[in-house]
């Protein structure tokens, strides 16, 4: 770092924007937060709907010399996610194409942009793209874009994030809505837990994120984010409960391929390879699966 980071934070009101922000922070790093809705400490933007004027102002007066887009859309029919994980990503790129020019640009993706791979193998940043729902194909979308501004000559990274956990975990994600139901019911119903996945704690997402915008060295356009180690999701659910001191009943469902409601999401197997950015930041998960998990108990509201 030079001394002189000044970066902008989209998404910041969002599970890891705001972590991200408060990194940031917590570095004595420069920054300006940007969200969807009105916050205390961020200013409100909709990539998707507001007007590129008002995009170019805030990028050209602020000047940033690195933009991550942690905002993006989760849940909603494929026009909401088309808006959210597309429209806002070719937004963004524009506006920092004419008045941030050499900014880096940090888009963080998702392993959904994979799909599924065969039980026991690990994707790296090479693995073939196949996603089979619409959320991951919407990312995919939204990474290759910056993937092509990176080809003709943008300084851009997409970190592609594997399933994120950690506090304040959201209710669109699977261990989001066990926390929020136990204590509440005797009996949790939920889809099939025989995924298994690659959970990565929010806290070090964050970390890679705040790595990649303010090193010098250019970086490989692709970085995974992981842990390394898959989890069956019906392990992390009961360890959750067994945490959660409750005698709460875990009913589980039939998967169902393509439905996003299901833990398996019609990919039974994913594991990252993070080989690469610790080969190019030194970086790996430092908090265990385990400790994310009480973290996320302990912190429930």
């Amino acid at each position: 770092m030079t001394g002189s980071e000044r970066v902008m934070v989209f998404g910041a009101g969002g599970f890891l924007g705001g972590r991200i922000c408060a990194l940031l922070a917590e570095r004595g790093i420069e920054h300006r937060g940007f969200t969807r809705s009105s916050g205390d400490r961020c200013r409100q933007f909709d990539l998707a709907v507001d007007h590129n004027y008002a995009l170019d102002t805030q990028i050209g007066m602020y000047k940033p010399t690195a933009i991550i887009n942690a905002a993006g859309a989760t849940q909603g029919d494929i026009s909401a996610l088309t808006r959210g994980n597309v429209v806002a990503v070719q937004a963004l790129l524009e506006s920092a194409r004419h008045h941030a020019t050499n900014a880096r640009f940090v888009q963080i993706g998702s392993a959904a942009e994979y799909g599924g791979a065969p039980q026991g193998t690990s994707q790296d940043e090479d693995a073939e793209l196949r996603p089979g729902a619409a959320y991951g194909i919407t990312k995919l979308a939204g990474s290759e874009l910056v993937l092509r501004a990176q080809r003709n000559g943008a300084d851009a990274v997409v970190l592609r994030s594997f399933n994120i956990s950690g506090p304040g975990s959201p209710a669109s994600t699977l261990l989001g809505r066990v926390v929020r139901q136990l204590g509440t019911t005797d009996a949790l119903q939920l889809g099939s837990l025989e995924a298994w996945r690659d959970y990565v704690d929010v806290r070090d997402v964050a970390e890679a994120a705040v790595a990649v915008a303010t090193v010098a060295d250019r970086l490989p356009p692709v970085l995974n984010v992981g842990s390394g180690r898959a989890v069956l999701a019906r392990e992390a659910v009961n360890r959750l409960v067994e945490l959660s001191g409750t005698a709460t009943k875990v009913v589980e469902g039939v998967a169902h391929a393509g439905h996003a409601g299901s833990a398996a999401e019609d990919v039974p197997w994913q594991q990252a390879d993070t080989t690469l950015i610790q080969k190019h930041l030194g970086w790996s998960a430092a908090i265990s699966l385990d400790q994310s998990l009480k973290d996320t108990w302990a912190a429930r509201g």
